[in-house]
């Protein structure tokens, strides 16, 4: 193909892909707005863009020990989900918020907050479970196929556009978040991350209790749990949603609650606040 074609080919891609969003019935999907081409590997790439940008807006800490810990759990739950083999990371918010979130191609961020209100190693296991389950799920880029369908499609055309992640990144927790899931996804990967911590051996009844503690914080300081309610539902609606399914799995011994390493994890989260 010389120069001339390649032009051509591509004012013609730009062309099509702009038929496909603002007409999608002329392909036959009536998804407006959804990407279904965006491959895993695509994902993968933007992930890693999101996690660059994230380390440009977000105040994380830079703690290896802390990051090891968590993403050696998170990837013995993530072989348990749907998507295994993907490589997890595990980035700390020096906030004291008890929210948590994660972004395409496997990064998850817990908030320190919420770190420092789990008494047993299982409560955060859960909590990265949940993250995994959304991950595995591709609900991030589920949203971000809706809320950016023409940019990312012209972008597949044009070349890299940076100015993707760094909006994402800066809209998180305002107009336009690509964390607004609809409450039967958060609640599904509640139920998920259940089902994966009980097949890594990690007592699910973990999830129970943080929620329960989520569950205080709403009524005696909403201060703590304003963002995670930005985007999840209330405690009690997620705790309603579990039950059935915890009380559904099979009992099993030797099932982990807590790790020694876990009460380290939190000196050193303590001693690593900026």
């Amino acid at each position: 193909m010389n120069k001339l074609q390649q032009i051509y080919y591509r004012q013609f891609s730009i062309i099509f892909l702009l038929i496909l969003y603002f007409f999608p019935g002329c392909a036959g999907n009536s998804n407006r707005g959804k990407l279904d081409f965006i491959t895993f590997e695509e994902e993968t790439f933007l992930g890693q863009e999101l996690v660059k940008e994230s380390k440009k807006q977000l105040p994380l800490i830079q703690n290896p020990e802390i990051s090891s810990f968590l993403e050696h759990i998170a990837n013995e739950i993530g072989e348990n989900s749907e998507w295994k083999g993907l490589n997890y990371s595990v980035f700390i918010v020096d906030l004291p918020d008890y929210n948590h979130f994660s972004l395409p191609g496997g990064s998850i961020y817990l908030f320190r907050g919420l770190i420092e209100l789990a008494s047993n190693v299982n409560e955060v296991a859960l909590i990265i479970a949940h993250e995994i389950a959304h991950i595995a799920s591709r609900d991030a880029i589920d949203r971000i196929s809706e809320k950016y369908s023409f940019a990312l499609a012209a972008q597949s055309v044009m070349g890299n556009n940076p100015e993707i992640p760094k909006q994402i990144v800066a809209t998180l927790y305002s107009t336009g978040t690509i964390l607004d899931y609809p409450e039967e996804a958060e609640l599904l990967a509640d139920i998920k991350a259940v089902q994966y911590a009980w097949k890594t051996n990690y007592d699910p009844t973990g999830l129970v209790n943080v929620l329960e503690k989520i569950n205080i914080a709403e009524k005696n300081a909403p201060e703590l749990v304003k963002l995670l309610n930005y985007t999840h539902p209330f405690a009690d609606t997620r705790f309603k949603a579990i039950q059935p399914e915890i009380s559904r799995l099979v009992k099993k011994n030797g099932l982990i609650k807590d790790l020694p390493e876990f009460n380290r994890i939190k000196e050193l989260l303590k001693n690593s606040q900026q």
